[in-house]
């Protein structure tokens, strides 16, 4: 997670008397500087509680960083600063935290919403003219597709901007980029994300090329630019709320950008006011909390918020100034949408970060003869389904992963089972001579895996095993042999369970971790066989009866979530 913890100032007068009591603040960053003036203004009239000194302190903090390290044993000198008031830029990070059964007694089901911010597109106002813009509503999944089929700007006629890059950050950690993801997957905004809907987010996952956390990473970007058309080679549509838009904006810079509401509708970052139920937080904080609350909903505060372009709570613009209606910004979003339940929130920002994940992948094959053999489910033979889920399970993988691919059955390559179809690489390179290796996987796919012969499942995982170590890789990768057979061992001359087993475990080195995953397709895969060799190693293996199943285990296994 990146680090967003920033101090604030601490208010307080000479005015007022008794020992002092604190109030800690933690504010979203956008929000911050204006949770501070107020604070300022409030402490002018020395405010006293139950005969003390009222102080409130304010820092800003990343909204993601207070939810994960929300927690009744807070400790006050953590990494982030325990605090009193928790003030996110989003409702979801209180109901996130909350899901935890420790968390769920500390917060409110109803706090104070203090101001709102429909969370936008931000994109320079050149790029979006080119695309139609305001006559034309844009829309993150079609810019998606444009993005994925390598389609530049020339289509757009401006060729000197080059390829169309798209930033979306980290759902993880920003709001914007949650929202965004969410909207995009719940396509049919019944706020709920279905498996096919995951679909959607994939094809976002795989648009993302400019690598940020947040927004506010990507506006400071923006401001770097000193040469508007050089700015433009390297900028893109990215999600913020239309506060940090109108921010950026009122500071004149040289390539302004339009806040656009996208096409699949617009959720709102909704500024709440959480007094948190814990030991620390005592009556007489309590009291401070609920008096500046007060203050907060006053008139004065208001216009504080809508200076800094916000919106107040029921989405008026009426104290909001610096929305300019030219660059996109104040009107009334005619697709406003809900966030989706917890689960759908869990199960896609789960989706998404497996997308995330590099690794280092040898896929094994089985082309045995039984492979022609009609499928469980009776959608074509069990080789048109496996070639079906392959395709669609070397989708789900970062594009700066490794990717090799073998086949086996038996007598292959003169008396070994497997072959070599594809030599591990990057799956964005070459191999030597030049055939890039999405279009070999394809074509291997596609054309290679010719059902012959019987199952030589033994050597095949040994050989394999072996060859993945030669090619191991660092760097945080997942290294990862998948093998997938519709059998069990039918190889009499190659070597044994026995043998095998006793292999593997003298090549496996634990400074160079591989995991292993066997998926038994079919009913005449020996799910107990399977499971014993890949137990050899640390690996598992599962039953799939459709190409749906296999999809969901090799995901389940980027995520880390196998069971």
């Amino acid at each position: 997670m990146v680090s967003g913890t920033t101090f604030g100032y601490l208010w307080v007068t000479a005015r007022c008397g008794g020992a002092p009591v604190e109030l800690a603040i933690a504010a979203s960053p956008d929000q911050a500087p204006v949770v501070e003036k107020l604070a300022a203004k409030w402490q002018e009239d020395a405010p006293e509680i139950d005969g003390r000194c009222a102080e409130v302190s304010v820092r800003a903090a990343q909204s993601a960083e207070v939810a994960q390290s929300l927690t009744p044993n807070w400790k006050a000198d953590s990494d982030v600063p325990r605090v009193d008031v928790w003030m996110p830029d989003s409702s979801i990070w209180i109901k996130s935290a909350a899901a935890r059964p420790d968390v769920k007694p500390m917060v409110s089901n109803t706090p104070t919403v203090v101001a709102k911010s429909p969370v936008v597109m931000a994109l320079p106002k050149p790029m979006a003219e080119a695309q139609g813009w305001p006559d034309k509503v844009i829309s993150w999944a079609e810019l998606a597709k444009t993005r994925v089929a390598g389609t530049t700007w020339a289509r757009f006629k401006h060729p000197e901007w080059q390829q169309i890059k798209i930033g979306i950050g980290d759902p993880r950690a920003s709001f914007p980029a949650l929202g965004t993801l969410l909207s995009v997957a719940d396509a049919d905004g019944d706020n709920s994300v279905t498996e096919a809907e995951l679909g959607n987010a994939l094809v976002l996952a795989r648009a993302s090329t400019v690598e940020a956390a947040t927004s506010d990473t990507f506006l400071a970007r923006m401001r770097q630019v000193t040469n508007a058309q050089a700015g433009l080679v390297n900028a893109g549509p990215f999600p913020a709320t239309e506060a940090q838009v109108a921010a950026y904006d009122n500071a004149k810079p040289k390539v302004p950008l339009v806040a656009i509401n996208p096409e699949e509708g617009t959720v709102f970052a909704d500024y709440q006011y959480q007094v948190l139920k814990a030991d620390w937080v005592d009556s007489v904080r309590q009291k401070v909390a609920a008096e500046f609350l007060q203050f907060l909903q006053s008139e004065d505060s208001k216009r504080a918020y809508g200076a800094a372009g916000f919106r107040d709570p029921q989405l008026s613009t009426q104290y909001a100034v610096g929305l300019d209606t030219d660059l996109g910004m104040g009107s009334l979003p005619s697709a406003a949408r809900d966030i989706p339940d917890i689960k759908s929130i869990t199960q896609t920002v789960g989706y998404w970060t497996a997308l995330q994940r590099k690794a280092n992948l040898l896929a094994v094959i089985d082309s045995s003869g039984s492979m022609a053999d009609p499928a469980p489910d009776g959608n074509g033979t069990r080789m048109q389904v496996v070639q079906q889920a392959c395709l669609r399970a070397v989708a789900l993988l970062n594009p700066q992963s490794n990717i090799g691919a073998w086949r086996f059955s038996t007598e292959l390559n003169g008396d070994k089972d497997y072959q070599d179809m594809v030599p591990i690489g990057p799956a964005g390179g070459q191999l030597p001579d030049g055939t890039p290796r999405k279009d070999a996987l394809q074509e291997f796919i596609y054309n290679r895996l010719v059902p012959e012969g019987a199952t030589g499942l033994y050597d095949t995982m040994l050989a394999a095993y072996k060859n993945l170590q030669n090619h191991w890789q660092a760097d945080n990768r997942l290294n990862l042999l998948v093998m997938m057979t519709d059998g069990k061992n039918e190889d009499p001359d190659g070597i044994t369970q026995q043998q095998l087993i006793q292999q593997l475990r003298a090549t496996a080195n634990p400074d160079k971790p591989i995991q292993v995953l066997i998926i038994g397709y079919g009913p005449d895969a020996d799910l107990n066989e399977l499971t014993t060799i890949t137990k050899a190693v640390g690996g598992q293996a599962f039953p799939a009866r459709t190409g749906a199943d296999i999809e969901k285990v090799f995901l389940a296994t980027l995520i880390g979530r196998q069971s």
